[in-house]
């Protein structure tokens, strides 16, 4: 587990939330606490012009399922993802289980997805319409070390808890026009004006956040850029307006950049963008407020308690 303090936060989870709803609190925010982001993490990334890179992502994958107390995130993570299979785990489920679907997806001029997988998508979809992140930069998430670098793992983890917090959604993480075909065939599946385009020269260190949404809460070191940047040749994210089709529910969404990256050849190209600008913080009481929610708690069980004599 990389964050050990977060244990400050869900030491009180479990009572906070019991003796919350014993007093007749129920907000969403108290409820969510106990709740757990089922993910689906489906690696693709293999094959021709990737290395041995694909052998590594479950390190990813586990940064987020050993989160916190390890309960934050439970992830199913497929190491080779290949036609079908994103059908086989919606449909093991109930399909309001994941509330996260994750892409990690560099592979050579290959769709992967078949008309299973798209239909499955499209079913779970419905059930809740999805928030989008992203992230041109993921092939670099990881190399080939078997335990993610603390910064990689920060950033990881405040996208997944972002995209919780906004209500679940779909993560794309691919690398440029020649390994992004599966990527763009999500995108083209929820009617997106523009894709993942471009083979950008390789990207510097001189990369900037452009705002603070996946900085928080696990601190994002500085190395991240020289470590898991650097060197990368990629697509740019298709910011901004997009009108998407039935799959998407005819919404218009709006990609916002959140992490611009400058190449050798001195372009900017936004490489991290999500469909949401603003964090949905669902705030946890902290450990001097739990005195309250005691002292409502108490008075809850006794109107109960006052209830039933009756």
């Amino acid at each position: 587990m990389y964050f050990p303090h977060t244990y400050s936060l869900t030491r009180f989870r479990f009572w906070a939330v019991v003796l919350g709803l014993s007093a007749g609190i129920t907000s969403p925010a108290l409820a969510a606490t106990l709740a757990t982001s089922n993910i689906l993490y489906l690696n693709s990334t293999r094959g021709s012009g990737t290395g041995v890179l694909g052998n590594y992502r479950s390190a990813i994958a586990n940064s987020l399922d050993d989160y916190g107390d390890g309960t934050i995130f439970d992830v199913d993570f497929v190491q080779t993802h290949a036609a079908g299979d994103l059908a086989f785990w919606l449909n093991s489920q109930s399909v309001s289980y994941y509330d996260q679907i994750w892409f990690d997806t560099t592979i050579f001029q290959t769709a992967l997805l078949d008309s299973t997988d798209l239909t499955a998508l499209n079913t779970w979809a419905a059930n809740e319409q999805p928030e989008f992140i992203l992230d041109s930069t993921f092939f670099f998430r990881n190399r080939t070390t078997p335990k993610i670098s603390n910064s990689a793992a920060a950033l990881t983890v405040n996208q997944a808890l972002a995209l919780r917090d906004a209500g679940g959604g779909i993560f794309i993480g691919t690398d440029n026009d020649n390994f992004s075909q599966t990527a763009n065939q999500v995108l083209t599946n929820f009617g997106f004006d523009e894709l993942f385009r471009g083979i950008s020269a390789p990207l510097t260190a001189n990369a900037s956040f452009t705002d603070n949404l996946l900085l928080a809460p696990e601190t994002v070191g500085t190395d991240l850029f020289v470590n898991h940047l650097q060197e990368l040749t990629t697509s740019s994210v298709p910011m901004g307006v997009h009108e998407l089709n039935e799959n998407g529910d005819n919404r218009t969404i709006q990609i916002y950049e959140h992490l611009r990256s400058v190449d050798s050849d001195d372009e900017e190209i936004g490489t991290i963008g999500a469909s949401f600008k603003t964090r949905f913080v669902q705030p946890v009481p902290e450990q001097n407020s739990i005195l309250g929610i005691l002292m409502l708690g108490a008075i809850g069980v006794a109107s109960i308690a006052r209830f039933r004599k009756e």
